[in-house]
Parts: structure tokens; sequence; C-alpha cells
């Protein structure tokens, strides 16, 4: 697989910028983000230099730094991390060192693309910081596998020889209900899903090797987490990404003291929550999370993730405690010392909440930066946009209105659009003369008015379907377009996995993807079309 490595990136892809749709809060804070100071800090750029909590010689409350090196370095040697990997990992142990943290939960095969998105936004933004700082700067993807929404990590789509959306589902056990992610292993069920992908993906070059590695990585007996993190680290080999199991048990009781914290102090936090999701809600937002999203979860006698009473005592890490939502973050902030966050939307609005728990637990803040969104275009799905003139957002409609734009004969269109104008002028006239002899008629002749038009109608469908079939490629052109970049209707990054592009255009996907969020035309304000 083509390394990662900086002097050896392809020519960035053409970079073109959309404003966002409707982001929740994110979409506003981008545009306005001193509107909001006082909810996140505005990282639109992080400071130079980096304020003074950040300075290589500032006090701050950190896990020990070598031990929860030590477990990371472990866990990216374990998953098969490359050289680039590993130094990045050890250069964590350097005191002046900060991280650049990412996560999303362990989605099979590789989960959405955005999870790969992520990791590399991550990556741009480390060297972006490092080069500024002439600090080390680590990009760090923690992998969330306490999650136990397996309804949401256990599917994935891909795209099938035509262009059609397939799922890959895999199987529960039902022995496992609500037990988290790190918890699941893979049976050899696993063979069967790669085989149905080998039967889906259309063949390319690339197909064999492809699935070769998604063999070696989803293995029967693998945990979906592991397999998930060696995958990562394989298709992003050299550059420099390492990833976190914070599900390690040795990782958990170096976060002991934040998990007690958050019991003891659970009222006090809670208060604070409710108080910014007020002023949230106060502004016109949603809150992402309720307060309740704030406590600690152990696992139970059968292994389920379960909520610990805050009253309860927590002595060890035997019980496997792991964080809700709203504390995940503090968690983290704890155990690395992270000087920005790269999130989603969602993930944006989550940190929005919990501002005050930072000074609660006397954990130093990040800046919350967003994960660039994109779109990846291929040149057919180009050619919509610039040679028929499609809008890119028309695409995301779930009709064919704006084929039916494209294709309407233009001298049809004026002729019945003439025939229109006259027959409202001239029945105008008529329903005037009739009204003065009769205020009842002037109903029926509006009547027949409509009735008219709406024959008039009906032809201009006959015309536009005459052209349609006329433009057969044209339209076929539109809906494998419509259907790779907005699947089901739902955005490419979030319902696409990875494989759809590593099948298509090969192991220097991840390569090429990184040159692009690195590109000066990359926009983490904006939705970043990226024209391969």
């Amino acid at each position: 697989m083509s390394a990662l490595a900086p002097e050896a990136l392809p020519a960035p892809a053409a970079v073109r910028r959309l404003a966002l749709l409707d982001e929740g809060f994110l979409t506003e804070w981008v545009e306005d983000p001193e509107r909001f100071a006082d909810l996140l800090p505005n990282p639109f750029p992080i400071p130079d230099p980096l304020p003074s909590r950040f300075a290589a010689d500032a006090p701050a409350r950190l896990a020990p730094r070598d031990a929860v090196v030590r477990l990371i370095e472990g866990t990216n040697r374990s998953l098969g991390g490359d050289a680039a990997c590993r130094a990045a990992a050890r250069g964590l142990r350097d005191p002046r060192a900060l991280a650049v943290v990412t996560g999303q939960q362990a989605g099979i095969f590789g989960g959405p693309l955005y999870s790969l998105a992520k990791g590399l936004s991550a990556v741009a933004l480390a060297r972006r910081l490092q080069d500024r700082t002439g600090r080390p700067v680590v990009p760090v993807f923690w992998i969330e596998g306490d999650d136990a929404d397996f309804e949401e990590i256990r599917s994935t789509t891909v795209l099938d020889a035509g262009g059609a959306p397939h799922g890959i589902r895999i199987g529960a056990d039902d022995d496992l209900s609500g037990a988290p992610a790190f918890r699941r292993r893979l049976t050899d069920d696993a063979g069967a899903h790669i085989d149905e992908l080998a039967s889906v993906l259309p063949p390319t070059s690339f197909t064999g090797p492809l699935l070769a590695d998604l063999r070696h990585a989803y293995a029967p007996g693998a945990s979906l987490t592991g397999a998930f993190g060696r995958f990562l680290l394989h298709i992003t080999r050299g550059a420099g990404l390492v990833v976190m199991d914070p599900t390690d048990g040795a990782m958990k009781e170096l976060a002991l003291p934040v998990f007690r914290e958050a019991l003891r102090d659970h009222h006090e936090a809670r208060g604070r929550i409710e108080r910014q999701t007020t002023r949230i809600a106060a502004a016109g937002f949603r809150p992402q999370a309720a307060p309740e999203g704030y406590g600690v979860f152990h696992l139970d006698a059968s292994g389920a993730r379960k909520r610990l009473a805050h009253s309860a005592p927590l002595e060890s890490a035997e019980d496997s405690p792991s964080a809700a939502v709203l504390l995940r973050p503090l968690v983290q902030d704890y155990l690395l010392p992270t000087v920005a966050y790269v999130g989603g939307p969602a993930e944006v609005a989550y940190h929005a909440q919990i501002g005050p728990l930072y000074d609660l637990h006397q954990i130093r803040r990040p800046f919350i930066v967003p994960r660039h969104l994109i779109a990846v275009l291929t040149r057919s799905a180009a050619r919509v946009l610039d040679r028929d003139g499609i809008a890119f957002d028309e695409l995301s409609r779930g009709d064919e209105s704006a084929l039916n734009r494209i294709l309407a004969d233009p001298a049809a269109q004026a002729a019945l659009g003439r025939a229109k104008g006259a027959v409202r002028g001239s029945l105008r006239e008529v329903e005037e003369a009739l009204a003065a002899l009769d205020r009842s008629l002037r109903a029926a002749a509006r009547q027949t008015t409509g009735r008219i038009l709406a024959i008039l109608g009906k032809l201009e469908g006959k015309s536009v379907r005459a052209a349609k079939r006329l433009a057969a490629e044209r339209r076929a052109r539109f809906l494998k377009a419509r259907e790779f970049l907005f699947p089901g209707g739902v955005p490419q990054e979030r319902r696409l996995s990875p494989l759809v592009f590593l099948n298509l255009f090969g192991p220097e996907f991840p390569r090429w993807l990184l040159g692009a969020l690195l590109s000066p035309d990359a926009d983490r304000t904006k939705r970043n079309l990226l024209f391969r």
C-alpha cells in the first residue's frame, strides 16, 4: 500500500466549497463564532501563539503521562501500526507534546466514510499546529468501544456494479444484548460477509487486495473495536495517526479519578449542564443531549452496560467503568494533553453544553474544531454538475425535478408557456364579461380556466417524458450521481463505507484525501466537494 508520507502526496483534489446545510448549532457557530464565545472558544483560527494554558511548562491536570503512553504504544503495536504510527505514539512522551483528538464508534468494515475523514482531518490539523508551534502534536483517534448501540455499528453500505446502495449487516449475539462493542467478537460469519462484499463490489484491480486486507483485520475472534482499529491503521499508514482504546482495563484504572469525581459531584455537574442547556435553548437551538448524558456506566453481572448510581462506590476498574456522552470528553482530556478536538456537528453541540465541567474537574479545556465535511465526486458525477447544469443540493432531493428542468425541450416549453399565458389572458376577459351578467358565473369561468391549464400541464408532462426518452444517457448519469452523492437521500459521507472508494480508487485514496484536506482550499466551515 502506498505510504501517506507528505513528500509522496499526489496532487491535491480540486476543492469546491459550498455553504453548510442546516447542521443546527454548527451552522450558526461557524458563521459567527464570537456570538457563541461564552459556549465555545473561537478556533477560527486557533490563536498563535497558543493560550498560556497550553504552554509547555503550564501546570495541567493529566493522568500519568508515561503510563498512558505505554498503553497507547502497546495498542498500536498490537494492531499493526507502522513506523510513522509508532513514532507518533512515542512522541506523546515528550512533556511538550500536545494531541489533536477525534473519535468514532467502531463501525463494521471501517464504518461510514466520515470516520476516515475525521481521522485524516485530525492529521491535517496536527501537522499545521506542529509546524506553527514547533512542538510535537500527535493526531489520536479515540475508538469509542464502550458504546453499546450495536444497531449503529453493525451495518455498512456499499454500491453495487449498477451504482445502487447495498447494505451489509452482521449478525447479533442475543447473549450480548446491551453489551459494549469491545465485548463483541467476530464469528466465522465474518468471512461470509466479506464474501458478500466480493459478490457486490464492482470488480476492479484493487478489489482482491482490499478484500484480503479486510479478511486480515476482520478475522473471526477479533473484537469489533480491534478489527476497526487494525483496518483504520492499515489504510492510513504513513500518516502518523494513532488509535486509542479507552476500553483497556489499565486505561480505565488511570481514568478512575474522573469517574469518581463524576459520581461525587453529580448534582453540581448536572446543575451546570442544565444552566448551559438553558442558554443554548434561549439562543434558539435544541440541545444535543439531555443533562442525563453526564454520568458513569459499568458492566453488570450479565455483561450489559448499565448506568452506575451516583451514590455507588467505585473502588477499582474491575466493573469496567465508562463515561456517558457528556462525561467522555473530560475523561479523554484527562488522559491526553489535548489541544484540539475534531468533531462533527453533534459533537460540537455536545461540547457547547459541557464547558463549565472543565473547571469543575480542573481539566484543561481544548479548542473544538469542526471536522471537514466532504463529498467525493467522480468524473461522471462532476459532469452532472458542470455539463448538465444540476446544482449539488438538487441531487439531495428524492425526486427528478432538477432533471425535468434541464431535460425539458426549450421550444416546446416556450410554446406551452405562451399558450398558458394566452389562456389566462383570454379567459380573464371571459370571466369579467360573465361576472358582469351574473356574479355566480365567475366561479364557473375560473373552473374552466383551471381545467384548460390542467390539460396544458399534462401536455407539458408528456413533453418532458418525451425529452427524457431522448436523453436516457443523461438521466442514467443523473440517477447514478444522485445515488453516489446522496445514497437513499443521505449524504455520501454518512452512509457509504470507505470500501467504496478504496475499491474504486485503490489504496492511494486515503493519501489523496489527506492531500485534499491539507490543501489551502479546504475549509472546515464549509462543505468541501472533492473532485477526483
